[in-house]
């Protein structure tokens, strides 16, 4: 046995003193390294007789170093490793002359190494020394049909946990030993090159392991060796972790994969766990979120990427330096557009993740809030010089006000900071109109569901310019733009009976009935359903209440009997420009079977309860005629609903229509106080008295269709 080892020592160091003079060094030969690994699993006894032999021919160790690192240089993958996992082995052999063996060179080769050991060979290139391992792995993984492609993925499944095993027990327990050895404080070079490898690994080794076991014991050698390199022996805690957080950068802000998940990790826990150890480490870590800010990509997806791995830091701070990072961002909002942007949407998740953004449950007042200044800040960005921020701004306002209007305290303070329900004169009033006619189609529709989400939150506060721009983006030239005002109005008439809000509904919407984009005929046809014809059926159930000697005129009494708008909306409704999208509305509503009896008996109860309320104050029921616009709908819908119409009480008002005959001017119950004596208002009458002649006798032409003929008798 003496005698094998005393052969191996003779072939190893002959050929150190063959390559002594060699410059550059040439690489050790592969009989060599197995020389040496027979060596290594030897007794102390022989590596001693080893380096007595390097002496005694003028050699040093360092000449087997240079050696060692030229091999794992070497393009070949195979001698790579081997060379490695003999350095690996020397320097934590007992009694090894470990800081003569160590050299940052050296140490750089070892790490270099390593990185191509897990690295993904292109297809079809084939290693120098006829190994196609890797080869084998990129074909397996594009291989998914056939018998012969599930053989090719599972031999190369194979022999990559093979390489990954053999690597993990070769380098992931001797690297962290060997660190214990030595103290890299002095060659901080190197250890930033260790770290930015082992930072490296867990985006390589998705490619290289074949399931999540393997990479979950690789991520846990790298987070080993990352804790390792934090410690003082090694040099300036503060310098290391921050050269660790910017190595793990690009993984947490470019894509979501395993080694993202593994960044984040280590970040948020592991890391932080070190921070109550070192001061160093903390402020790497507060200072992060910073970095990642100016590191943050432009487009939309990355970036909102890049906020979510951004706010996973901020969560685990202590509370002051999460206020010191809003600080930080609303400083961004005053600088280069890019950083404008991010922080357009870092304001809206700060606000939704951290507590108490406006300081209810505190003594600082709410005006000094951060989350006050978060509003602020945002709304600011409403009317930035870039579309894209304002549009974002616009978008995330909307959000923001969704989350903080739960809370009934958040709310009243979002009122008063929005300046809603202050009769239309609030400066999100004139910021609204200002954007839902901005130049720029995005900012216009984000504008619009702004106005939406502020309307179904707070009920309409919104009048005037804002209502007539609203009007007018229902003819926008696009068709995100007309549905997102279609959707914003709707929302003002459901929370407001008010008659501007109802006026300017109709007029702008009903049109949209000849849009040539038939979802939104199809939506202005159930808005109306929704917002018309519903709510006049709901006042069909009313009842005339009894007589208490009112002191109220005729007009104020019949407009209480009938809340939500229902007399105004009515009047409106036979305007000269609504009237026509009202007929084709209702006819197309008809032929799909929507119009329903109940809308046909509701207009008949308002009829009803005008003439009764008419006669309760004694008024000549000659001069008596119906609400306007009463007629004219139940004319349009008694087409398809006919059986729903009564006979007798079309009978009836014929009568009674049919008695000015003998010249009796009529007056309108919406304007009747005493008798006009104004002939221009008398002529209005007459105007409005013939209508309704015309429509009772299109509600009787609609109606006879369906009665029998000993009936049709007028």
């Amino acid at each position: 046995m003496a005698m094998a080892m005393e052969e191996v020592i003779s072939r190893i160091v002959q050929e150190l003193e063959d390559i002594r003079n060699s410059q550059p060094p040439p690489s050790i030969s592969d009989s060599s390294l197995s020389d040496l690994q027979t060596l290594l699993h030897n007794d102390s006894e022989s590596m001693d007789r080893f380096y007595d032999e390097l002496s005694s021919k003028s050699l040093s160790p360092s000449n087997l170093v240079s050696a060692l690192a030229s091999a794992m240089d070497s393009g070949s993958s195979s001698l790579s490793l081997s060379a490695s996992q003999v350095y690996l082995s020397m320097l934590l052999f007992p009694n090894s002359p470990v800081f003569t063996l160590f050299t940052p060179m050296a140490f750089l080769s070892l790490l270099r190494s390593i990185r191509r050991c897990l690295k993904h060979r292109p297809s079809g290139q084939a290693d120098p020394n006829g190994s196609a391992q890797s080869s084998q792995i990129g074909t397996s993984r594009k291989r998914k049909m056939g018998p012969r492609g599930r053989g090719a993925k599972k031999r190369g499944r194979s022999t990559c946990n093979e390489d990954h095993e053999s690597g993990e027990s070769e380098f992931d327990f001797r690297l962290e030993k060997v660190m214990n050895l030595i103290h890299l404080d002095r060659f901080p070079d190197t250890l930033k090159s260790l770290i930015q490898t082992v930072a490296e690994i867990p985006v390589l080794g998705i490619e290289v392991c074949g399931n999540l076991d393997n990479y979950g014991r690789l991520s846990k050698f790298c987070s080993q060796i990352l804790l390792e390199v934090l410690r003082p022996e090694h040099g300036d805690q503060a310098h290391s972790a921050s050269e660790v957080l910017k190595s793990l950068s690009p993984m947490i802000l470019q894509f979501k994969s395993q080694a993202r998940t593994f960044a984040l990790e280590f970040i948020t826990i592991q890391m932080a766990d070190a921070v109550n150890l070192s001061d160093g480490v903390k402020k790497a870590l507060v200072n992060l979120p910073k970095y990642l800010v100016v590191k943050a990509p432009e487009k939309s997806e990355p970036r909102a990427l890049a906020v979510d791995s951004i706010m996973e830091i901020v969560r685990i701070l202590e509370f002051e330096n999460q206020i010191g990072f809003v600080e930080y961002v609303m400083k961004m909002g005053q600088g280069k557009s890019n950083l404008r942007l991010l922080a357009t949407d870092l304001i809206l998740v700060l606000v939704i993740s951290l507590k108490d953004p406006l300081c209810l449950n505190s003594k600082t007042e709410v005006k000094d809030s951060w989350g006050m200044k978060c509003l602020e800040a945002l709304i600011q960005r409403c009317s930035d010089v870039v579309a894209g921020i304002r549009s974002r701004a616009l978008s995330n306002l909307s959000q923001l006000v969704g989350v903080l209007s739960g809370d009934s305290r958040s709310q009243s303070v979002l009122k008063e900071v929005l300046g809603i329900g202050n009769g239309g004169e609030g400066r999100v009033n004139e910021l609204l109109r200002r954007r839902c006619a901005d130049e720029k189609a995005v900012v216009r529709k984000a504008a619009l569901l702004l106005v939406a989400k502020l309307t179904g939150l707070f009920g309409c506060g919104f009048h005037g310019a804002l209502l007539k721009t609203m009007g007018m983006a229902c003819s926008d030239p696009l068709v995100s733009i007309r549905k997102a005002a279609l959707s914003a109005l709707s929302e003002a008439y459901r929370t407001s009976p008010e008659e501007s809000v109802i006026r300017e509904w109709l007029h702008s919407v009903p049109r949209l009935i000849t849009d040539n984009e038939s979802s939104i005929q199809e939506e202005c046809e159930n808005l109306f359903l929704e917002l018309v014809l519903e709510r006049i059926c709901r006042s069909g159930s009313i009842e005339l209440p009894p007589s208490k000697g009112s002191i109220c005129s005729f007009e104020e009494d019949f407009e209480l009997l009938f809340p939500e708008g229902v007399l105004g909306l009515l009047r409106e409704i036979c305007h000269g420009e609504v009237a026509p999208w009202v007929k084709k509305i209702c006819t197309n509503l008809g032929k799909k079977n929507k119009l329903k009896p109940k809308i046909a008996k509701a207009l008949q109860t308002i009829i009803q309860m005008s003439e009764s309320l008419w006669s309760r104050y004694c008024l000549p029921i000659e001069k008596w005629t119906a609400p306007p616009g009463a007629w004219f709908v139940l004319s349009e819908v008694s087409a398809y609903v006919a059986k729903a119409v009564d006979w007798e009480f079309l009978h009836h008002h014929w009568e009674l229509l049919d008695k000015d005959d003998m010249g009796v001017n009529i007056t309108s119950p919406d304007t009747l106080g005493e008798i006009y004596d104004d002939e221009e208002d008398v002529e209005a009458n007459s105007v409005a008295w013939a209508g309704d002649r015309v429509f009772l006798l299109q509600t009787i032409s609609n109606v006879s269709i369906v009665l029998p003929l000993n009936q049709l008798q007028i």
